[in-house]
């Protein structure tokens, strides 16, 4: 076998067939994990503060056909993790074997050259004994924290909408609405930062090619207060939409917000096609898990971490 060259990521023609690979990896069905195309897009285009990722992707070209990839790695350095999708036909092989050996090296030079600790690997399903072995043979430790993997289907009737007195569940109202729709998500996921810093984060999102404001969905109040919100991204050709992220501002729980945004979301993306809705959090998220049983969604799957101190 002729050694794998990496390289660094060359632009929106290396984004697209990012987005390609895990569109086979998912249609493939074949045991190994693959994250939504609305991952990625979340992941890249609203990044850690301070964080521009596009450096931190690898590439491996696929030397037989120009138009894809074998394979791409994305390093986190706030998180210390790596992603490492390969087309799927190449599960269990020395070529993928390879690629993940390379990014296993750039994040262990990339963690040691900031405050050193674990580095991780998530999204493992818990069906995948190939690279559950291969992470365990490699020295890696399965993490005591896992993500519950939730599907719905989108061909049975989505319950009625949820009339809540005084709210009204809607798109967001582009960049005008983006003071209001950063405050519901900095306050849900308790962020830390200096607010008008996370504003700038969301406007810079909202500003990009892959937000759509009529698939960001709230539920507000009156005044213009938004309760609850959600995302949703669709993938066309697997037919499935994702939910990422979902959140309620903690003033607002407790009052059915969570459930009209996730309703209206599963009816937009009934609307555009999909059949399929996945939806994902920790397993320790009691409230996340009883909101997305509410609307119909069942467990089917764990996403383990897999994690090796360097």
């Amino acid at each position: 076998m002729k050694p794998l060259i990496p390289r660094p990521y060359a632009g929106e023609q290396d984004l697209e067939k990012m987005r390609n690979l895990l569109i086979a990896g998912r249609r493939a069905k074949n045991g190994t994990y693959y994250v939504h195309t609305g991952d990625l897009n979340w992941w890249l285009f609203y990044p850690p503060i301070d964080q521009n990722l596009w450096q931190y992707i690898t590439v491996w070209d696929d030397p037989d056909n120009r138009e894809r990839l074998l394979g791409w790695a994305l390093l986190s350095p706030e998180w210390n993790t790596f992603d490492v999708p390969v087309q799927p036909e190449l599960r269990g092989s020395l070529i993928a074997e390879s690629m993940y050996h390379q990014a296993e090296e750039q994040i262990t030079r990339l963690t040691r050259t900031q405050k050193g600790g674990k580095i991780r690997m998530m999204w493992v399903s818990q069906e995948d004994n190939i690279l559950k072995d291969h992470l365990l043979g490699g020295g890696f430790e399965r993490s005591p924290i896992a993500d519950v993997y939730m599907t719905r289907t989108l061909e049975d009737p989505i319950a009625e909408p949820l009339v809540l007195e005084e709210v009204f569940v809607r798109p967001v109202a582009g960049t005008a609405e983006v003071n209001a729709r950063a405050a519901a998500q900095y306050g849900a996921f308790e962020s830390k930062i200096l607010f008008e810093r996370y504003v700038q984060r969301f406007l810079e999102f909202m500003r990009s090619p892959v937000y759509d404001h009529e698939l960001d969905i709230v539920a507000a109040s009156p005044d213009g207060r938004i309760g609850s919100f959600c995302i949703v991204w669709t993938d066309p050709v697997n037919q499935v939409g994702l939910f990422e992220p979902v959140g309620t501002h903690p003033a607002f729980r407790g009052r059915g917000m969570g459930k009209a945004v996730m309703l209206e979301g599963l009816r937009r993306l009934q609307v555009r096609g999909m059949q399929t809705a996945i939806v994902s959090t920790t397993e320790d998220n009691l409230p996340a898990l009883k909101l997305y049983e509410s609307v119909g969604f069942t467990r089917v799957d764990k996403h383990l971490i897999f994690e090796k101190s360097i």
